[in-house]
């Protein structure tokens, strides 16, 4: 498992890293079921991936890593700084537990794997901030209580994020 981790964040740092020369963002995620930390980096313009490390709340503490390549779907000059619309799909893996009522007779954490989709418009007001607002519903498999991991389902309560830009 251990390994299985550590193999996952190194493939994902060096892909991450491998378009250092692009711009990116780094902030903080704020929502129900978890809070977040946010990476962003734009590859090819305005296409970006974003990958998000968390603390998962549904029962107790848990932790999940998220990886999406977001499409610009718009980009409306309405005024007072820049907007962006996008959505795109992704991957989900943690630590963490499934939706309380389903875990009868089971209450530890598990391994997750799950398929993500976000959608989201972001508003950058000056040069080296934003903040945004996104769902991002999660659907996969929850190993421990051996069923559908529907805790991601809560990623459709919308979550505010704010951004340093550089």
């Amino acid at each position: 498992m251990k390994r299985f981790l550590i193999m996952a964040v190194a493939i994902l740092s060096l892909s991450v890293s491998g378009f250092a020369q692009d711009s990116r963002s780094f902030g903080f995620r704020l929502g129900y079921p978890e809070e977040r930390i946010t990476y962003q980096h734009f590859m090819g313009d305005p296409h970006f991936l974003e990958v998000d490390l968390g603390v998962d709340m549904v029962k107790e503490r848990g932790f999940k890593a998220t990886s999406t390549f977001n499409w610009v779907i718009a980009q409306p000059s309405w005024g007072g700084g820049d907007w962006t619309w996008y959505l795109g799909p992704g991957t989900s893996v943690g630590y963490v537990y499934n939706h309380p009522e389903m875990q009868e007779g089971n209450d530890s954490p598990a391994v997750m794997v799950a398929v993500a989709f976000q959608v989201g418009c972001e508003f950058a007001p000056a040069r080296h901030f934003a903040i945004s607002a996104d769902i991002c519903p999660m659907y996969g498999y929850h190993f421990g209580t051996k069923c559908w991991y529907k805790a991601g389902l809560y990623g459709l309560i919308p979550s505010i994020s704010v951004k340093y830009l550089f």
